[in-house]
């Protein structure tokens, strides 16, 4: 059911509705942006929230977990999208090696806020 949800809202170019947002993220200059690899790209929610704040000038990181296609196509679809951002190269993470995974983040988080 998640992947047919995922790729009927890719296929649609879909912004599914996000609650909660913040109403702005100026006092922040650095976004990470963690999702699963759906379809080979950045889940369509994701884009959601990304869509609703000017990112010229803002550092987003992405970081994506996935089982095996790695960051697939989303990192230069986010690139595509929001051109004014300024994107430090992401990272791949298995999902089922996650959880494991927290000082490799960690160290790679470090080292893209520098």
């Amino acid at each position: 059911k998640c992947c047919a949800e995922a790729k009927s809202e890719a296929g649609a170019n879909a912004r599914p509705e996000v609650k909660n947002l913040p109403e702005n993220i100026l006092k922040y200059d650095t976004i990470f942006v963690c999702y699963p690899n759906w379809c080979g790209t950045t889940p369509m929610c994701i884009l959601s929230f990304l869509d609703k704040y000017d990112l010229t000038g803002k550092k987003i990181i992405p970081l994506c977990t996935n089982e095996g296609s790695g960051m697939g196509n989303s990192e230069r679809d986010l690139k595509n999208l929001y051109p004014k951002a300024i994107f430090a190269e992401g990272l791949s993470v298995r999902g089922h090696q996650a959880k494991a995974s927290e000082s490799v983040i960690a160290e790679w988080a470090r080292k893209n806020i520098m």
